[in-house]
């Protein structure tokens, strides 16, 4: 949603990405957030803004309106230009378009990418803010961290005040620090050298998981999969990113991305993403074959740790009523003066067939209404039914189900008959 400064949503602060709006603020009729939001939300699935953070585009004949109104806020760095995050008032900045975002839409998280140091760091010319802010740190690699590790903290308290929810994670490099007796070259890591703190961020509930960019195979995958299981994972969930583009841009074989996520799973980490989307649809069917072995079952959302205080009330009240022969209202309520906020519902279903065999199915999640559509074509076969509702927060925390309801399926369809 959030470019090199440039934005694809209606901001007051930031112009228009040129992707919709050529330059200049947004003054099209169209809002993809809002669009984005809306459409999603009807089928179940969670927003997350993907914001990128320092990395700053200025065309020259039209200078970006931080760096004429801030010229201090940004670095000039390898042919662009890069905000300073050891500047107070560009951690306010960031905080502040964050819960802008959280404000005005209805999203259900902020994602933070680039959120580090820029390439070849040791350069980075900010001599003048370590200078004013940074004299009572050991190192200034120390202060670089605290600085990343304060914007976190300027953004949760910044979301706290307006009363929002919304989760909050980062993709920081894929290789968390160096490893001693790796045995080969490391390449850049998060820690060393971008000035990355996972570690911290997790300790202190920061962030709500982390998504490492994984974009690496063999000795490069493996073991730092295994050091993120140790580091940062007692902390908070790691969701690794696999290079899903690799198998087309780099010849990659789509197996690797197979065992990939097989060894995310015997590690024991929070599941996995796919970078980036255009390469898991149907335009590229070997990655889209192996996404759909590997999630043959439903996945249900993380719970969080910062749910857990906040854990909903269990619905009751759980009941049927038929629209016609064939098509029934199930329909549930919370308890008296329980909190709606945020929550959704996942609705359950234990069936019985003729020969006593039972199966349990999660019939819908995401549901934003008490209430969920069925046809008693939706259970062929089937001779009983024992329907049960959770409440879900926002932070993917459930409630155990408290009140079921058993349909006698067999029994409505000879009523039917008759």
């Amino acid at each position: 949603m959030r470019h090199s400064g440039t934005t694809l949503y209606r901001s007051p602060y930031e112009p228009a990405s040129p992707a919709i709006a050529g330059e200049g603020f947004f003054d099209a009729g169209y809002d993809p957030l809002a669009y984005a939001v809306e459409a999603c939300h009807q089928l179940g699935l969670a927003v997350h803004a993907w914001m990128v953070t320092y990395p700053l585009v200025s065309p020259k004949r039209s200078p970006h309106p931080l760096l004429r109104e801030h010229a201090d806020w940004a670095i000039a760095h390898k042919g662009s230009y890069h905000l300073d995050p050891g500047n107070p008032e560009v951690r306010s900045y960031v905080a502040h378009l964050a819960t802008d975002l959280a404000r005005r839409y209805a999203i259900d998280g902020v994602h933070f990418d680039y959120f580090r140091y820029p390439e070849a760091a040791e350069t980075f010319n900010d001599r003048t803010s370590y200078a004013r802010y940074g004299s009572s740190f050991p190192s200034k690699a120390a202060w670089r961290r605290d600085n990343l590790t304060r914007q976190l903290r300027e953004v949760r308290d910044s979301l706290a005040s307006i009363g929002s929810d919304v989760q909050v994670s980062v993709a920081p490099l894929g290789k968390l620090k160096m490893i001693p007796d790796l045995g080969r070259s490391h390449g850049w890591t998060a820690y060393e050298s971008v000035y990355q703190d996972p570690e911290t961020w997790g300790r202190e509930g920061l962030v709500d998981f982390v998504v490492p960019m994984m974009y690496y195979r063999g000795d490069l995958y493996s073991p730092f999969l295994q050091d993120w299981k140790e580091k940062v994972a007692p902390y908070i969930p790691v969701i690794p990113g696999l290079a899903a583009y690799r198998v087309e841009e780099s010849g990659w074989p789509s197996s690797v991305i197979a065992e990939q996520i097989a060894e995310e799973r015997e590690v024991g980490l929070g599941g996995v993403c796919f970078f980036r989307e255009q390469h898991t649809s149907s335009r590229f069917p070997l990655v889209r074959q192996v996404i759909e072995q590997a999630f043959a079952s439903t996945a249900l959302p993380l719970a969080l740790k910062r749910g857990e205080a906040t854990a909903p009330a269990a619905p009751e009240g759980l009941h049927a009523v038929f629209v016609s022969k064939k098509e029934f209202n199930l329909s549930w309520t919370l308890p008296r003066g329980a909190s709606t906020r945020g929550i959704t519902y996942r609705l359950w279903v234990t069936t019985t067939d003729s020969q006593g065999r039972r199966a349990a199915t999660l019939l819908a999640q995401g549901l934003r209404s008490p209430e969920c559509r069925l046809t008693l074509e939706d259970f062929v076969g089937d001779d009983c039914a024992e329907f049960g509702v959770e409440a879900v927060n926002s932070f993917g925390v459930a409630t155990p189900i408290a009140h079921g309801l058993e349909l006698n399926l067999a029994a409505l369809r000879l009523e039917q008959q008759h």
